[in-house]
């Protein structure tokens, strides 16, 4: 973990298990507004997702609001599934939640 990361109320970072053309990796993410795309010289995403060419510059958002974690589509080229299900608007996202995004599958481990 990053000295920023430690210095984050726990709240404030989590990790995501990540898995793409069948390999997974954990990222952990620090913040409570996190943008997942591939970034490019005018985006900045904390999720970045290449190589998966799938997956827009700004895909979705996962942020927290009132104490609530939260996910919504960002107007992506080939939409976003939580947990199967076709994500339009804003949906609640609790721990184990699926996203996917593109080609990739992101399983969201939350603070509490």
């Amino acid at each position: 973990m990053s000295e920023r990361a430690a210095s984050l109320a726990p709240q404030d970072v989590m990790q995501v298990n990540l898995q793409y053309q069948g390999k997974w990796r954990i990222k952990t993410v620090e913040g409570t507004n996190i943008v997942i795309g591939r970034p490019n010289a005018g985006t900045r995403v904390q999720i970045d997702l290449s190589p998966d060419t799938t997956v827009s510059r700004v895909h979705a958002r996962v942020w927290q609001e009132d104490g609530q974690w939260w996910a919504a589509d960002s107007h992506s080229k080939y939409g976003t599934l939580l947990n199967g299900q076709p994500l339009n608007g804003k949906a609640p996202l609790t721990s184990s939640d699926i996203l996917q995004v593109g080609e990739t599958t992101l399983r969201f481990d939350l603070p509490a």
